[in-house]
């Protein structure tokens, strides 16, 4: 089949299926469970599936944020936290944080703490205010570098992308061998399309046919 998404997109029809398929091929996608701090000291957790790494050295991650569901052009209170206080985390979810990730999903009122509301402990962050969730097997601490707005053919997008710069790292010790990060052990969740989400429980090493990057050293910068 084919799938009309212009179609859709300009009211014209369900472009060949009921639901739009983009999200559950652009899949499995990293989950940012995202801690910032509201202007009274309180924590924001929420989070974002639109996530991921786009450089490293410095290591650079962008999640993009739509406006808040309370209506118009207001945006959610992650993005207004970060452009505020300059500092967020992105905790890694594990499946066995899949229930309390997804309690923080919900709508709730402005200044109110997801942590609190869902029975998340929170420890302090080492480089950044905001903390990190407790049972996170790992969490990037990240400075805010930019905001900026996304553009469609049509011009600005309702999203709005926020890049930050990684300036540290947690990692649970039970999870380095050999001095190597073992990412399926940690049982991560990822997002799929709908309502579905997949876990990472195997891996497996390929190297590329014109460089080795364990070898050439690469990956120690």
């Amino acid at each position: 089949m084919y799938y009309d998404s212009q179609a859709r997109l300009q009211g014209g029809g369900e472009g060949g299926l009921p639901w739009n398929p983009f999200k559950a091929l652009v899949a499995p996608r990293p989950i940012g469970w995202v801690t910032t701090l509201m202007a009274d000291g309180r924590v924001n957790l929420a989070p974002y599936s639109y996530f991921q790494a786009v450089a490293d050295m410095p290591d650079i991650v962008m999640f993009s944020a739509s406006p808040s569901p309370d209506g118009g052009d207001l945006r959610k209170d992650t993005e207004s936290n970060v452009v505020e206080c300059g500092e967020f985390v992105c905790n890694i979810v594990p499946n066995a944080l899949a229930d309390a990730m997804n309690n923080t999903s919900a709508s709730l009122p402005r200044n109110v703490s997801e942590p609190e509301v869902a029975g998340i402990d929170m420890t302090a962050s080492t480089r950044v205010a905001p903390p990190r969730v407790a049972a996170a097997p790992a969490a990037l601490e990240c400075v805010l570098v930019e905001t900026r707005r996304v553009r469609h053919r049509g011009g600005e997008h309702r999203y709005t992308m926020v890049f930050g710069e990684v300036v540290g790292i947690y990692i649970d010790d039970r999870y380095i061998n050999e001095g190597r990060v073992d990412t399926a052990a940690m049982n991560i969740l990822t997002r799929m399309g709908y309502d579905e989400y997949a876990v990472l429980e195997r891996s497996f090493r390929m190297s590329r046919p014109d460089l080795d990057p364990m070898k050439s050293g690469f990956l120690k910068g």
